[in-house]
Formats: structure tokens, C-alpha cells, sequence
């Protein structure tokens, strides 16, 4: 009984000392994790550099090799993209700059005309749709309707001046719907306020009006396209309120975390290059402990670990190494056709590169069509768009066969799901970390099924064996 006692109190202490030990590695689990994954993917160039002549002969060459490693991941990797990213904020700063003083407000414009997503008479359009919603939810009140006879003769004189002037331009509002849009606005002007018969008018306007709306614009679908790309002033003040506020929490958080975030940072990335140099170092060393603590049989976790190597190089080495060589044509691309800010669309190519299956085309596309409508280039625009299509999109067919090892056995459907969960839970580095918690959850499970067959064939063979005794 005392052992029994003595054993659940070294479980519970265990349990709590578990707890606290999460506790105070937490913040720091990421970047163990990503050296970790650095180092399983440098592990080959690490093992020619311990086999050298020149350490060969030195005595403690493991942790040598492991310095020089550790040197060159930081001179190589930590530094070169802290430069980029300072020069991709430097070009943030100076396109914010441009569109504060206007400069690309002509060639948004022109882009819009080139591509016909122009909105001739847009406010005057805009103006007659807030009016009649102002004027249909005053009649959805029923009896209460106060009615605006005034006002509907104002939206009719309005109406007849704009399609008057859309048949001086290019875009001719369709005569049979601007008479039927004139006609129900004289019958709704004649109802009753207050009456069901001015209700039903006034929502048949409506109707009408946004029909003829519509066709004046192309149909629906264009006129979809085109208030999109043509936002009201009072949308652009939401959207620039909205972004202002996220910037400002985002400057503030930065702000006042000196000895917060920035803080956070500087020990990740000290904890990152000491856990780098001593997984090179020690890295045998340090599994062969864990394998010791672990509860697990030995062939289970030697499973599991070369589950791990080989989601890795599936996941982490093919995704990462793709986007980054992406990136760097990309960026190649955006030079050689004269566009500005290179290193930030070169970021942003490498972030959207990490995006299941559309990936990089969510911007050297835009920027293709960028050169050809909204400055006029149209051979630097085609130049891009084929250079994507035909460089940058199909090289992670090249890369991925020579990355990897072995194919990983994750399904599509759960590698997106664990990258979209890994984003939302850890930001960047969960398009990652996610598909690899899915996989290990996979692989546990394929585990513990294969050892509860074992169990039941086990539990069959034994109850098979006592039948038979019972009979002789």
C-alpha cells in the first residue's frame, strides 16, 4: 500500500513539475523547434564538414564543426533576411509616402480605365442608391411611413439629368429600363405615404433602378468588379481608420515592448543559435537521453523519429526551399522589368508563396498587369506574367524531387488543414509547424492502432489456447 501511495505521489509530482517546465519553456518552444529543423536538414553538410581533413586531427571537432555551422546559419540565414526585411520596410514606407502625396493615384485610375473597370458617374450613381435605400426603409415601417414626396421628385430629376448625361458618353443607360425606372418613380411619388400600394412602388423602383444600374455598367458581374475597384471615399476613410488602427496597436505593441516583444525576439533568436550549436554538437547524445525517459518501446519512438525526418524534408524543406528560390526568381523578374520596390515584392512573393495552391501568383500577376495597365509598359508586363508562368510557377517542380528523400504520407486535405491552423495559432511558422502536429497525430494514431491489434490478437490467441485446453 505505502509503495502504491509513493508511486501516485511521484506521479503527481512528476505531472506538476511537467506543468511548470511547459510553464517556462513555452515562450521559447518555437525557435527549439525550428533549430531543430534546421539542423535535420543541415545534418549532411555537417557530417562533410566533422569528416574533413582539417578537424580530423583536432581533439573536440564535433563542437568546432558545430560553431562553424552555428556561424554560418547566423551569417548566412538570420542576418541576410533581417537586411532584406529592413529594405522591404524601407520600400513599405516610401509606397505609403506615394500614396499619400497622390503619385499613384493617376495610374490607379488609368489602370481602372485599361481595364475596364472604370465607374463613369460613380458618385452620381451612388447618390441615387442611398437615396432610394433611405427612402424603401422608411416604407418597410408600414403605416408609420412619414413618405418623401419631395424627395422622390429630386431622385426622378436627378435620374432623368444622369441618364441624360450617360447617353452624351460611351455608357448609354438602356432607354426601356431608365423610362420603367422614371415611370415607377412617378407612381411612388403619387401613393399615399403610409399605404401598402407606396410600399410595393417604391421597392419596384428600386428594383428597377438597380436593374437599369446593371445594364448601363455592363451587367452584374461587371458592376460587381467595378465598385470593388472603385471605392467610395467614405469606404477608403473605413479602410484607412481600420488600417490606422491596426497599425497603430501593431507600433504600440512594438513600442512599449521593448521589454516585451522586442525582448521576446532577442531570446528566441539567442535560444535558436545555442540549440542550433548543440543539436550539431550533441544531437546523438540528446536522443538517445529522451529515448531513455521516454515511455514509448524503442522501435516506436525510432518510428516516430523517422517520421519526423521525413516530414521535414517533405514539408519544411520542399515548402521553405520552393518558396525561397520563388522568391529570388521572382525578385529577378521584378528587376529586370523596372519595377519599383523590389525587395518588398519580393517578401511579399515569399509570404504568399507559402499559401496552398495559389501561392506566389497572388503577386507577380498583379504586378505583370500593374506594368501593362497602370504604366502603360506592355512588353515588361508580358514579360513578367510569361516569366511567372513559365520560371517561377514550375520550378517547385524541379526543386521538390530533389529535395526530398522520401514522399510524405500526409494527405492533401490534412497538410492544408494544419497549415491553416498552424497560421492562425502561430502565425508564419505554423504553415510549418501545423502540418507536422497533423502527421504526428496521424502517425500516434497509426501506433496505438497497430498495438491495440496486437493486443486483440494477442487477448485471441490466449483465449483460442484455453477453449482448445478446456476441451482435451
Amino acid at each position: 500500500m505505502a509503495r502504491i501511495t509513493s508511486l501516485w505521489a511521484l506521479l503527481g509530482a512528476t505531472a506538476l513539475a511537467v506543468f511548470l517546465f511547459y510553464q517556462v519553456i513555452a515562450v521559447l518552444l518555437l525557435p527549439l523547434f525550428l533549430a531543430v529543423v534546421l539542423v535535420l536538414l543541415l545534418q549532411p553538410l555537417y557530417s562533410r564538414l566533422l569528416n574533413t581533413r582539417m578537424l580530423k586531427s583536432w581533439r573536440g571537432r564535433r563542437y568546432i564543426a558545430a560553431g562553424l555551422m552555428s556561424l554560418a546559419v547566423l551569417l548566412a540565414v538570420l542576418v541576410p533576411a533581417a537586411i532584406a526585411l529592413a529594405m522591404a520596410g524601407h520600400e513599405a514606407l516610401l509606397v505609403t509616402d506615394q500614396l499619400r502625396d497622390g503619385q499613384l493615384r493617376q495610374k490607379l485610375d488609368r489602370a481602372r480605365v485599361q481595364a475596364g473597370l472604370d465607374y463613369p458617374f460613380a458618385e452620381e450613381w451612388r447618390f441615387l442608391s442611398q437615396s432610394l435605400d433611405l427612402l424603401t426603409a422608411d416604407a418597410a415601417r408600414g403605416a408609420l411611413a412619414e413618405g418623401h414626396p419631395q424627395a422622390l421628385t429630386r431622385i426622378q430629376n436627378e435620374f432623368r439629368t444622369l441618364a441624360e448625361r450617360l447617353g452624351e458618353s460611351s455608357h448609354r443607360a438602356p432607354l426601356a429600363e431608365s423610362t420603367a425606372v422614371l415611370d415607377l418613380l412617378e407612381i411612388a411619388a403619387q401613393a399615399a405615404p403610409g399605404t401598402f400600394a407606396a410600399q410595393q412602388a417604391l421597392q419596384r423602383a428600386d428594383t428597377a433602378f438597380r436593374r437599369c444600374r446593371a445594364a448601363a455598367l455592363g451587367g452584374p458581374w461587371l458592376l460587381t468588379l467595378r465598385e470593388l475597384a472603385n471605392p467610395s471615399p467614405s469606404e477608403l476613410r473605413q479602410w484607412s481608420a481600420q488600417a490606422a488602427v491596426m497599425t497603430s496597436d501593431w507600433l504600440a505593441a512594438i513600442g512599449g515592448a521593448t521589454g516585451s516583444v522586442m525582448t521576446r525576439l532577442v531570446m528566441g533568436i539567442v535560444v535558436f543559435v545555442f540549440a542550433v550549436f548543440f543539436w550539431f554538437a550533441e544531437g546523438p547524445q540528446i536522443i538517445r537521453s529522451l529515448m531513455r525517459l521516454s515511455p514509448l518501446e524503442e522501435k516506436y519512438v525510432h518510428e516516430l523519429l523517422r517520421e519526423f525526418e521525413v516530414l521535414v524534408r517533405a514539408v519544411v524543406a520542399g515548402s521553405l526551399i520552393s518558396t525561397m528560390v520563388q522568391a529570388l526568381l521572382a525578385g529577378l523578374g521584378y528587376w529586370l522589368a523596372g519595377l519599383d520596390s523590389v525587395f518588398l515584392l519580393i517578401a511579399a512573393t515569399a509570404l504568399m508563396g507559402m499559401v496552398p495552391f495559389v501561392g506566389s501568383t497572388l503577386v507577380w500577376v498583379p504586378a505583370g498587369l500593374w506594368l501593362i495597365l497602370g504604366e502603360g509598359r506592355f512588353a515588361a508586363g508580358i514579360f513578367l506574367l510569361c516569366w511567372g508562368a513559365f520560371v517561377v510557377s514550375t520550378i517547385d517542380n524541379l526543386i521538390r524531387p530533389w529535395v526530398l528523400l522520401e514522399q510524405a504520407s500526409l494527405h492533401p486535405l490534412a497538410a492544408l488543414i494544419g497549415v491553416l491552423g498552424g497560421v492562425q495559432g502561430l502565425g508564419p511558422a505554423g504553415v510549418f509547424v501545423g502540418p507536422l502536429v497533423v502527421a504526428f497525430v496521424q502517425t500516434l494514431l497509426m501506433l496505438l492502432h497497430r498495438e491495440l491489434a496486437e493486443v486483440d490478437g494477442e487477448l485471441s490467441a490466449s483465449t483460442k489456447k484455453q477453449a482448445e485446453s478446456s476441451r482435451l
